[in-house]
């Protein structure tokens, strides 16, 4: 999930601040006793690939349901309820977590593989280790400034370290997913295994903001090459073995690999537009 997919999600659920909850059902094991009954909707803030959103009740501690989306999940709004006032979804759907509000809707968590309640004064505890996020100061963001010597410095902390893996990993910048750090990485015309030092990384990020902000801004819908059609919408990314669109020679392809560290993803590169440093390995 892209980080600005993440933030159009915590807009829709933004919009529903005030609300107040009626009843609530989680199903996972660690919030099934959990009744969130009377507490109001705050806000839902994004960062980088996580949501809070906040719940309020005079007397008592402020909450946030902390939840990731990670590769499938989503939140949905239901406005069509049953006779018992549950929401009407095809049985096939793995929900997780369902909110009924008193204004007639109920938010459905839908095969969300991450769900946390903690206090709103520690939301640092599962945002801290955290890069700064690339969509800072964005109307749904915790942040309101992205901090650049922040992530210059995280990013430089193993310089050897492939930028292809840097990007992607939230801990030096959040928010860049799969897609965005593919299409970076061919925009800047970088190998994508060139080690982070060896990169000039402010205009990278730069332009790794202006991406995800249009993107989010105008919902072009993770194009890059500005043109919105089926097939025509990224420079490499998925054209494994076909032309690159720049200059023809034909796109190459790394598939991902492994279940955790040292986990790597699907990586697409032309081999003329991003040429290998020489006598530098391939992948």
């Amino acid at each position: 999930m892209e980080g600005d997919a993440v933030h159009r999600c915590a807009a829709r659920l933004d919009a529903l601040s005030g609300a107040t909850v009626v009843r609530n059902d989680f199903r996972t094991p660690s919030l099934a006793t959990a009744d969130l009954a009377g507490r109001t909707l705050v806000a839902t803030r994004a960062h980088g690939k996580h949501l809070l959103t906040r719940l309020h009740h005079d007397g008592a501690d402020d909450l946030t349901l902390h939840s990731h989306l990670r590769m499938s999940g989503s939140w949905t709004v239901v406005r069509k309820h049953g006779t018992h006032g549950r929401p009407l979804l095809p049985r096939h759907l793995a929900v997780r977590a369902v909110l009924t509000l008193d204004s007639g809707v109920s938010l459905v968590g839908i095969d969300v593989p991450v769900f946390e309640l903690l206090r709103t004064r520690d939301e640092h505890r599962v945002l801290g280790h955290l890069g700064p996020d690339v969509l800072a100061g964005q109307p749904t963001a915790t942040q309101e400034e992205f901090d650049l010597g922040e992530a210059l410095a995280r990013l430089g902390r193993d310089p050897a370290r492939p930028v292809v893996e840097a990007l992607l990993d939230q801990r030096g910048v959040a928010g860049l997913g799969n897609l965005w750090v593919v299409e970076l990485c061919f925009l800047r015309g970088l190998w994508p295994w060139t080690p982070v030092g060896e990169v000039d990384l402010e205009p990278l990020l730069a332009l790794a903001r202006r991406m995800i902000r249009h993107s989010l801004e105008h919902r072009t819908g993770m194009t890059t090459t500005g043109v919105k059609r089926r097939g025509e919408n990224h420079w490499v990314t998925g054209r494994s073995n076909r032309p690159c669109r720049r200059c023809g020679t034909l796109v190459r392809f790394r598939p991902a690999a492994g279940s955790g560290a040292p986990f790597t993803r699907e990586v697409w590169w032309c081999p003329s537009c991003q040429p290998a440093p020489a006598g530098a390995h391939g992948p």
